[in-house]
Formats: C-alpha cells, structure tokens, sequence
C-alpha cells in the first residue's frame, strides 16, 4: 500500500501554478540595490553623515498617480524607487525579474518593458532635475544598468562591454560601481 502523505508530486500540466508575488519581489531586489549602493559608497557616506544613505523608498511605484504636493527637497529625496543621498546626482529605478524580456528582441522589435522602465525613470528624472539609472537583473543573471550616453559623454570611462540601446548605454553594475565618486556626488 502506497502512503500519499509523504511526497508530494508537482503536477506539471496543472493551470495552477504557483505565482511569484510581484510586490515581495520588488521589494526584495530593491533591498538588494540600496544594500550594494550602500556597501560602494561606505566611504564617502561616512564622511559625510550628514547627506544620509540609500534606502527604498515606501510606496516606490504608486506616489505619482496620486496628487501628492511635495516641496522639491521632498521630491528629489522621494522619487524612484530607491531614496539617495542629498548630494547624490542620479533618480533611481529599480527592476528585477521581467525574465521573459531578451535583449535580442532590441535588434528586432524593441523592449516594450525595458521602455517602460525606462519611461518611468526619465519622468522620475524631469521631476527632480537628477540624471536617471534604470536598474534591472533577471532572475540568476548579473544586474545591468542603464544610463543615458549623454550623461557618460566626456567622462574618458572604459568599460569592458556595453550595449547601446536607443539613447541608453547598459552597462554591468560591477563597471558602474568602478566610476569615480565625483561622478555621482556633487
């Protein structure tokens, strides 16, 4: 006699899956990026008490389809998803999973998504007047950084590969974190 009850088999035909909580998931790779955005600029953070540090910021995503009146000082601390320093120079969106998106699609059709964020991050970039980095890492892959080639114009920086799309430069976050503090602090 065979006893059920201790395994359990995933029926892999089945239409209901288990689903991924987007929210958690966002939160989680959110917490990832301030965690390394803190452990890179340790030094200058430290001398600098006063500015603060990085931390997500709450309801990152939904503050805007609101009428939410904030002075700019608020705005430049509270916009994207992650709150930055106050001499910080950049407005950062955070993306993680979106696994079905393929960068190979770029040559083709375009990245609907990685539009959007993208999108998202330049409005964010209006409203604060700060420069705009998209982060975004697949599940199991590095993270990637988008930055606009404008703002890397004239920096005299190398990087080991890149990608150019539209007017973005995407970059691993290993070569972003290689830049020079003065690039990002004022």
């Amino acid at each position: 006699m065979h006893d059920d009850s201790d395994s359990e088999i995933e029926d892999l035909f089945s239409k209901n899956k288990k689903k991924v909580n987007s929210k958690i998931k966002g939160k989680r790779t959110e917490l990832e990026v301030v965690k390394e955005l803190n452990k890179r600029f340790s030094k200058i953070l430290s001398e600098n008490p006063s500015w603060g540090s990085f931390s997500r910021t709450i309801g990152s995503g939904n503050r805007w389809s609101h009428n939410v009146y904030m002075s700019k000082k608020a705005m430049e601390q509270f916009s994207g998803d992650i709150v930055c320093p106050e001499n910080f120079n950049f407005v950062l969106e955070s993306k993680g999973g979106y696994n079905d998106i393929d960068l190979f699609n770029s040559f083709s059709k375009g990245l609907s998504n990685i539009d959007k964020f993208l999108s998202q991050v330049k409005d964010d970039s209006k409203r604060t007047g700060k420069k705009p980095i998209l982060f975004w890492k697949k599940d199991y892959k590095p993270r990637l950084c988008f930055l606009k080639i404008d703002d890397l114009e004239n920096k005299h920086l190398e990087f080991n590969y890149y990608m150019k799309y539209k007017e973005w430069m995407i970059i691993s976050i290993e070569d972003l974190f290689k830049i020079k503090d003065d690039f990002f602090f004022h």
